[in-house]
């Protein structure tokens, strides 16, 4: 029963253009919170739904991810007619300290590539860190996407939305290394398929820790945010910035970005000074 609720959640997900990566990770999430619940999904209240969303370890942001799984979930029970009451309606929403940026410095990203990591891993850091890419857009990079007489990269995004976006010098010079047709990361295991998203991660992972780079909060998302953060030092355009790491929102893109120690000394650097008098004048007066 509970199988088949979720694989029927699925079709009603991709019949909305769900992308399949939120579909599989939902489903991940409802047999995880069966298996806390102890419960059918169907029988699950506002308790077994609160003290799943307050597991210990949990980060806010993904307490907010899976409040919004289960809503989603649970509004398609009630809109199809499994349960008579939403039992997320009572569900507070999950309050996320404001984000930050976690960009890699350059040093980190050129210790990386010198860390001993083979051609392959070099070249997903390079398209993390001069391209923007997310892991899972890593992954699925093909050589029939490089356009290099129009310098232009295809990429698919969020949602499945096909995007191109401008081909850096050095990215194109590489191509010529890499197939010139079918992916670039091919999987493992001779099917025609690409590596996953997670295998990106764990490469690049491991060239960060032989780089002997050990803060936690940088992940191989933070060459995407080095990304944002140096074309926002170099003063681009926050609207241009926002195209090239294809936000659909510009507060997406405020998050990612931050403004430099230098930009905000040579800020106040504009500050015409004001004269200030030797004495205070009180005798005088």
């Amino acid at each position: 029963m509970e199988t088949n609720l979720i694989a029927e959640f699925g079709v009603y997900q991709r019949s909305q253009s769900i992308a399949e990566t939120t579909i599989r990770n939902r489903a991940w999430l409802l047999h995880g919170f069966r298996k806390h619940s102890g419960k059918p999904l169907i029988q699950a209240g506002l308790p077994e739904l609160r003290a799943y969303l307050a597991r210990e370890g949990v980060k806010p942001g993904t307490r907010r991810t899976e409040r919004g799984a289960l809503q989603a979930f649970y509004r398609w029970l009630l809109e199809d007619g499994y349960i008579t009451e939403d039992p997320t309606v009572k569900l507070k929403p999950v309050r996320v300290p404001r984000a930050t940026a976690r960009p890699f410095k350059r040093w980190q990203i050129e210790a990386m590539l010198a860390s001993g990591a083979y051609y392959r891993t070099r070249v997903m850091i390079l398209m993390g860190h001069l391209q923007g890419l997310r892991v899972s857009q890593i992954a699925r990079v093909r050589g029939d996407d490089v356009d290099r007489e129009a310098m232009m990269l295809r990429t698919v995004t969020k949602g499945g939305k096909v995007r191109h976006v401008p081909l850096h010098p050095l990215i194109a010079e590489i191509s010529h290394q890499m197939p010139a047709i079918g992916w670039w990361f091919p999987a493992r295991d001779g099917s025609d398929n690409p590596i996953q998203g997670a295998s990106v991660t764990d490469l690049i992972t491991k060239a960060k820790r032989r780089a002997g780079i050990t803060d936690p909060t940088l992940t191989p998302h933070s060459l995407r945010h080095a990304y944002g953060c140096e074309l926002s030092d170099a003063e681009v355009d926050i609207r241009v910035i926002q195209e090239l790491l294809l936000h659909e929102q510009l507060s997406t893109t405020q998050l990612y970005t931050r403004v430099s120690e230098r930009r905000k000394q040579a800020a106040i650097a504009q500050l015409q000074p004001v004269a200030v008098p030797l004495r205070s004048g009180r005798r005088a007066a």
